[in-house]
């Protein structure tokens, strides 16, 4: 057709998540690209629109108005929440556009785009043009998120969202996009959420605060990810014994991995005004790694470096690098305050490349674990003395059986004797006492020992983020009861770590088991948003919709966690509850018989049994399975007896007591 000129309303869609989704259950991925394809070609044309293109998980169509094109993306965020929500994203803005065979071209459609990279699951974004063309319409309730400087586009943009019922609103710290940096521009309007956090976020940096982002793999091999990773991670563990230092957390300043994105705005959303950039590219047993240190606020370089060495001498250049970034923050130490010291650590490079790779098959969590175990086995077959690598499998084979992988039995055979060999080789890393505290928690049932070696592992890197959620959670909220104190450690873990959805998805299940649901939910919510394939987050957010009595969403989220995870114990608990409270007595009987069936074949845990036994009405098994749970010392059923929500029932039962009884605690 013939190129013709156009002021249309653009519209660009996209699903958020997708790439973690293809890796997590490809076939979840493809459903969902398809159903998007078949929902977006069927409610265009019913708007005046025409769909110009699709590109993988997105879109981009064009209306003859604004309101058309408004009323066309409601009406397609509301399709794609029945049944298995997809998550997408929504951005529109109007402009003159070029239309020919080859696509559609002008500065509108960029904008577009970049409007539609602010937004999180289920938004409706768009710019200050499509508002003055429908803010008189009392279809549209909207909000004004600000005014945002895109890449590429010399002026600021204002920027709302659609506020109708049903539709979010993104989160003032989590709005990340296209940027060169987000700031209000104009002071007599009122601020909205995201600029009040924006203005509490900028004052609570301190001059004495820094990123470490992940060393950029210059190399051909992908495997090498995991070694340039293990040096920041390094970095970050040996600077934090800096005095009043803050140091942004290792899963925030890695959810920037690859994504080039501003250091103004990274700088803005991780809290801080210095950032640790760099690269490694590996040739042989040749190293050359760059190193820069910048201020995030102006991109002015501050300090760079680069190493020519042999590959044996990464260990001096990461202590070397730490020294460095003491010296040019101008720390002064006290005289009771020595300089960081360099941590245990292999003089094995093959070993502490395994060691690296299995830590972050361990973050992964899931059957990543037992990937895991294999790194810190073969990393410990190399050298015998590798404290972090015995204190990694301790770690990784409790959370095996925590999570009901593997019967605890075979678990605690393995985990007690490796992190006994960690504190032998590696008595002041943080990562053996936290080692150590979990199994005197879950195995030992000792709390004297659980509180001592959590705040020793704290002392040493109060960084530890897997330390503060497991002595926040575990230790002071679910054993103690001490809830507002568990919830204060998971306050500071996240102000370090912002951006890690672990630490926000556990932090929702402490808030909903403490009762406060109103705060437990957005929690969850956000957790799902940083990170769509993570079970645990699917898990807690259905969880925390249960306790709330939002049961069509819990259902919604465990049956997504159930296709993702391959029907984990956890989840099948939960859907059975879900569906008893829903009055599906037959269907939670399903699965009540599913589980009993793989109870008996193969290994599912006695305490999620036992839950769905006692709320069905099966009292002397449900009891018979709590005893069992007693007798293996199965780890998760310490908070099925003393506080999660979801297993009322059968503390509820006549002859508990006596698993009270039996339950006990040293000291």
């Amino acid at each position: 057709m013939d190129s013709t000129r156009r002021l249309v309303a653009i519209m660009f869609t996209d699903i958020v998540g997708y790439t973690a989704m293809m890796g997590s259950d490809e076939s979840i991925a493809i459903n969902s690209v398809t159903r998007h394809k078949k929902v977006i070609e069927q409610l265009v044309p019913k708007y005046n629109g025409d769909v110009i293109q699709f590109y993988g998980d997105g879109s981009l169509s064009v209306y003859s108005s604004a309101t058309f094109a408004l009323e066309c993306a409601k009406a397609i965020q509301i399709e794609l929440q029945k049944d298995i929500s997809i998550p997408l994203r929504i951005g529109i803005h109007i402009g003159e556009v070029l239309i020919s065979d080859d696509g559609v071209f002008g500065d509108g459609v960029n904008l577009a785009s970049r409007i539609e990279s602010l937004g999180q699951a289920g938004t409706i974004l768009f710019s200050e043009d499509v508002y003055q063309k429908i803010r008189n319409n009392n279809k549209f309730s909207t909000q004004r998120l600000g005014s945002f400087e895109f890449k590429n586009v010399d002026e600021p943009m204002q920027v709302h969202a659609l506020a109708n019922e049903g539709f979010p609103v993104p989160k003032a710290e989590s709005i990340t996009g296209k940027l060169k940096a987000s700031s209000t521009k104009d002071d007599n309007v009122s601020f909205t959420d995201r600029e009040k956090a924006g203005d509490s976020a900028k004052q609570k940096i301190s001059t004495k605060s820094i990123a470490v982002l992940p060393f950029v793999n210059m190399s051909s091999d992908p495997e090498q990810d995991y070694f340039c990773e293990g040096i920041s991670e390094e970095i970050i563990n040996t600077i934090v014994q800096l005095p009043d230092l803050k140091v942004a957390g290792r899963t925030s300043s890695f959810s920037f991995k690859g994504k080039n994105e501003d250091l103004r705005m990274v700088g803005n959303t991780l809290g801080v005004n210095k950032i640790l950039e760099g690269s490694v590219r590996k040739s042989g047993n040749r190293l050359r790694i760059t190193a820069q240190l910048v201020e995030a606020s102006t991109g002015y370089h501050l300090w760079s470096k680069r190493y020519d060495r042999e590959l044996d001498d990464i260990f001096k250049i990461q202590d070397e690098i730490s020294a460095e970034i003491a010296g040019r923050l101008k720390i002064t130490f006290a005289d009771a305050q020595p300089a960081p010291k360099p941590r245990e650590q292999t003089k094995n490079i093959d070993a502490y490349q395994l060691y690296n790779k299995g830590r972050s098959l361990f973050y992964q969590r899931g059957t990543s674990l037992t990937e895991a175990i294999e790194c810190f086995r073969q990393a410990l077959e190399i050298d015998p003395t590798y404290a972090l690598a015995y204190a990694g499998l301790a770690d990784t084979y409790v959370m095996l059986t925590f999570h009901g992988y593997m019967p605890p039995d075979e678990c605690w055979a393995k985990a007690i004797p490796a992190a006994q060999k960690a504190f032998k080789y590696g008595p002041n890393l943080g990562e053996t006492h936290n080692a150590l505290a979990v199994i005197a928690l879950l195995h030992d049932r000792d709390l004297e020992t659980t509180e001592k070696e959590f705040k020793m592992a704290l002392e040493i890197n109060p960084n530890h983020s897997q330390a503060r959620a497991w002595y926040g959670m575990f230790y002071l909220a679910f054993t103690r009861g001490d809830f507002e104190a568990g919830i204060e450690q998971f306050r500071l873990a996240i102000e370090n770590d912002p951006l890690s959805s672990y630490l926000h998805s556990c932090l929702a299940l402490t808030l909903s088991t403490g009762n406060k649901y109103a705060e437990a939910i957005p929690s969850a919510e956000y957790a799902v948003k940083l990170d769509w394939a993570s079970l645990i987050a699917r898990y807690n957010l259905a969880y925390c919709y249960l306790r709330l009595g939002q049961l069509e969403k819990a259902l919604q989220e465990c049956l997504i966690a159930l296709k993702m995870s391959n029907r984990h114990a956890w989840v099948l608990h939960l859907i059975a509850l879900t569906y008893l409270k829903m009055n599906q007595r037959d269907e939670a009987i399903k699965i009540y018989d599913e589980m009993k069936l793989r109870y008996r074949d193969n290994y599912l845990p006695p305490s999620n049994l036992a839950i769905v036994a006692a709320a069905l009405g099966e009292s002397e098994y449900a009891l018979e399975l709590a005893h069992t749970c007693l007798d293996i010392i199965d780890p998760y059923f310490i908070f099925i007896a003393k506080s999660l929500k979801d297993s009322k029932a059968l503390r509820n039962l006549s002859g508990f007591d006596k698993i009270e009884e039996r339950l006990g605690f040293n000291n």
